[in-house]
């Protein structure tokens, strides 16, 4: 079972400084001359602000692939979008919630797929008992464990 949190956007831009180059994650470059830029936290992370809710990570079926996920996680879910092969979706299935990577397989054939291999993928063989809540867009994960509660409350 996912927790569902609803958290009130804020509506007025949160300007944040940008460097517009990339880190990398293997050894050190020479330094460039790095100008930051501001970018609009919001803007970014919720485009539709009135369809967007925040979903908290129950599980580690999504970790292990490119899609960042693990426990903990909190991810920005787009009602907005349509969904399309591949992405990653929040979804009701026989009225539980779900988080997995919806894809499409040869003819009509739709699955369920957890980026971890250890768990199995589900056919999507009774539409009427599933439904796609949203488009996962983005995903908030700690890099210092325990800090996220104290700015995510749930009334």
């Amino acid at each position: 079972m996912s927790e569902v949190l609803f958290v009130p956007l804020i509506r007025r831009p949160l300007w944040l400084t940008f460097f517009d180059s990339r880190v990398p994650a293997g050894f050190p470059s020479p330094a460039e001359d790095h100008r930051g830029v501001k970018l609009d936290l919001n803007r970014l992370l919720l485009p539709h602000p009135d369809s967007t809710y925040l979903v908290r990570v129950m599980g580690d079926s999504m970790t292990g692939g490119e899609s960042g996920i693990r426990d903990g996680a909190l991810l920005a879910v787009d009602c907005q979008l349509q969904a399309e092969p591949d992405d990653v979706v929040i979804a009701v299935v026989e009225g539980q919630f779900t988080v997995k990577r919806l894809v499409k397989r040869t003819g009509e054939a739709w699955f369920l797929v957890p980026d971890n291999p250890s768990y199995p993928e589900r056919a999507i063989d009774e539409p009427d008992l599933f439904d796609v809540w949203g488009v996962v867009t983005h995903v908030v994960t700690e890099t210092r464990r325990g800090r996220k509660k104290a700015y995510v409350c749930v009334s």
